[in-house]
C-alpha cells in the first residue's frame, strides 16, 4: 500500500487531467472533487472513478475543452448545454453561474443537457453550505436500474444530494443514490471472486442472483419506494433539461457519451429570516437529533454528512491508502497520457505531479 496525501493527490489528479487536454482551470475543478471523493470515504468517486474518466476522454466521450452554452438566462432560470463536458467541471459552472440568482431572487434553478458523470455530489452540498444556501442538485446516469418490477436497463444510479448550512455544527450534508448499491461494487465482488448479499442485483431475466458475474441490474432503495425516486430524478434531470433519458443514454462499455443531463435547485434562506438566524435554527435542529436517545447499542446519533465530515479531518492530516491494483492502474494510464515513462513506480509518478518537478 501507499499512502498518499490530500495536496499529493490533488496535484496527480489534476496532473492526469490536464494530460487529457483539459484546461488547467477545469482539471484544478475536476481534481478537487474527485480528492474529496477519496478524503471524505467515498473511494467509489475518488481516484478509482479517475481512471473511467481518462479513458473515456481518451475515447472521446468526453469533451476535454467543451463550449458549454447558456440556452436560457432567466433571473432565476438557467439553461445549459454542456458539450458533453465532464459533469463535475460543468455541475460547479452552473453553481457560480446559479448563486447570485438565488441571493436576487430568493430561489433560482439550473438544468443542463450533454452532460456526464458528477462526481461526488457530497461536494456541491458542501459548497452550498459555505455559501450560506441551501442546494439541492440530481442527475441522471449511466443505466443500472431496471423500473420496479421490470428487466431492462432503463434507469442509472440518480443520486441526490442536498445541502444545508449551519452555525457552530456541521454542515447538513445529505447525498444518496437512489439504489442500493453501484455497479462499480458488483464489479469489485466480481474481481474478489465474492458472492453478492441478497437484495443487491438481479440477472437479465430479473431474478435475484448473488453471482456477480450475472449481475445485470442493481436494485433500488426501499423497493418501488426508491424507484420512485430515481423515476422523477430522470423526469428533472433528463426529461426537462433536454437530456437523454433511458434508451438514449450512451453505453460506457462502447465509450459513448452520456448525454445525461443535471437539475440544481438553489434557495437562499436570507429571503426568509436573517441568515444568521436560519443557521442558528440548523444548529438547534442538528442538537436535538444528536442529543436524543439512542436506540439500545447505539453509541452516538449522526447527521447526514458528519461521518463523511469527521473522516476528511481524520484523512486530511493523515492521508489514505492507495491499494496496488490502483497503483498500477493509474500508473498504465500515466505512461500512455506521456506523464511519466514506462517502469517509474507510483511514488514516481507522485513526484512528477509535485511542482519542484518542473
Amino acid at each position: 500500500m501507499y499512502k498518499i496525501s490530500y495536496e499529493d493527490e490533488l496535484r496527480l489528479a489534476r496532473t492526469l487531467l490536464r494530460a487529457c487536454g483539459m484546461p488547467g482551470e477545469d482539471a484544478d475543478i475536476a481534481g478537487s472533487v474527485v480528492t474529496h471523493s477519496d478524503f471524505t470515504g467515498v473511494y467509489s468517486h475518488g481516484i478509482s472513478r479517475l481512471t473511467g474518466y481518462l479513458r473515456l476522454f481518451r475515447g472521446g466521450a468526453y469533451n476535454p475543452r467543451p463550449q458549454v452554452k447558456v440556452i436560457k438566462d432567466g433571473p432565476a432560470v438557467l439553461e445549459l448545454d454542456c458539450d458533453n463536458a465532464l459533469g463535475v467541471v460543468t455541475v460547479n459552472r452552473a453553481f457560480d453561474m446559479l448563486l447570485p440568482k438565488a441571493r436576487a431572487q430568493g430561489i433560482a434553478i439550473c438544468t443542463g443537457r450533454r452532460s456526464s458523470n458528477i462526481g461526488c455530489a457530497s461536494y456541491y452540498g458542501w459548497r452550498a453550505a459555505e455559501n450560506d444556501v441551501i442546494a439541492l442538485v440530481c442527475c441522471n446516469t449511466y443505466l443500472s436500474m431496471a423500473p420496479f418490477g421490470g428487466a431492462e436497463r432503463l434507469i442509472g444510479t440518480n443520486p441526490i444530494v442536498v445541502g444545508v448550512p449551519t452555525d457552530e455544527e456541521y454542515p447538513i450534508v445529505m447525498d444518496i443514490s437512489t439504489s442500493g448499491v453501484a455497479m462499480g461494487k458488483i464489479k469489485a465482488y466480481e474481481r474478489e471472486g465474492r458472492e453478492l448479499p441478497a437484495g443487491w442485483a438481479n440477472d437479465a431475466h430479473g431474478r435475484p442472483t448473488s453471482d456477480p458475474a450475472k449481475a445485470y441490474t442493481v436494485l433500488p432503495i426501499g423497493g418501488h419506494k426508491g424507484y420512485g425516486l430515481a423515476v422523477m430524478v430522470d423526469i428533472v434531470s433528463g426529461v426537462l433539461s433536454g437530456a437523454g433519458f433511458g434508451r438514449e443514454i450512451g453505453s460506457a462499455m462502447k465509450r459513448e457519451s452520456e448525454n445525461t443531463g443535471f437539475c440544481m435547485i438553489m434557495i437562499d434562506p436570507a429571503h426568509f429570516m436573517p441568515i444568521a438566524d436560519f443557521k442558528r435554527r440548523a444548529d438547534e435542529y442538528a442538537r436535538m437529533m444528536k442529543q436524543s436517545r439512542p436506540a439500545e447499542g447505539v453509541k452516538e446519533i449522526f447527521l447526514p454528512g458528519e461521518i463523511e465530515y469527521r473522516l476528511f479531518e481524520k484523512n486530511r492530516s493523515e492521508g489514505i491508502e492507495v491499494s496496488e491494483a490502483l497503483q498500477s492502474e493509474l500508473l498504465g494510464l500515466a505512461v500512455e497520457l506521456s506523464v511519466v515513462p514506462p517502469g517509474t513506480d507510483f511514488a514516481g509518478l507522485v513526484e512528477a505531479a509535485r511542482p519542484s518537478a518542473g
